[in-house]
């Protein structure tokens, strides 16, 4: 009868071989399962990320290559009898920083002897702040229009008149991109010889508006 004992452990060396195959062939297979849940994690992971928002803000006032519009309420008088009530659109384009190309209607009411009448025709300016802060500025500015009214203007002139002017102003920021603008011209009034009477007019225009971006 054979030894129990002395017989060789080949079941359980056989057992370990075989355990320690299954763990070798099925590391390889671990890191894969790994490495595909890591690679499908990972672009979850990426679009959790907040995405950079666009910057829709209004460009700065005055920067060049930006738009502005203008609403403009003035009142005008030639030192004597003769007002003039006179309102505005412009849209300003700046073509280098801090000075605009300002171009619009205009409609007046003239209130003169010899006749009330009322204007209206297309205006266009250079505007320059010379002195610009961030939230306020000092300009010149300068320009002409067309004016066609219902009546001579004045009532000795004629009923298509050019309107020269030129002037000084300030600019006050009251909201976020929004300014006030105000300030004082010089402004005239004449058909420039084209009609048999050029009876012109001068005056002094005193005006406030709002500018604010497209």
């Amino acid at each position: 009868m054979t030894n129990m004992s002395s017989m060789d452990p080949v079941a359980p060396i056989e057992s370990a071989t075989f355990t320690n195959s299954l763990l070798s062939d099925s590391a390889p297979m671990m890191c894969m399962i790994s490495q595909s849940t890591q690679n499908a994690i990972t672009p979850t992971s990426s679009s959790a990320k907040a995405a950079p928002t666009k910057d829709n803000a209004p460009a700065k006032f005055g920067a060049k290559g930006s738009w502005r519009w203008e609403l403009e309420g003035s009142w005008m008088n030639d030192f004597d009898s003769d007002n003039q009530l006179q309102g505005a659109w412009y849209a300003s384009w700046f073509l280098i920083d801090n000075f605009s190309f300002d171009f619009g209607p205009e409609v007046a009411w003239f209130s003169q002897g010899g006749g009330n009448t009322w204007g209206a025709g297309p205006a266009f300016m250079f505007r320059w702040h010379f002195l610009a802060r961030d939230t306020w500025s000092i300009y010149a500015d300068a320009g002409v229009g067309l004016m066609f009214s219902g009546a001579n203007v004045p009532s000795s002139g004629s009923s298509v008149n050019f309107t020269p002017r030129i002037g000084v102003g300030a600019s006050f920021e009251v909201a976020q991109n929004a300014r006030i603008l105000t300030g004082i011209r010089w402004a005239h009034i004449s058909n420039a010889n084209v009609a048999d009477n050029n009876d012109g007019r001068n005056s002094i225009q005193l005006y406030a508006g709002i500018s604010l971006p497209f």
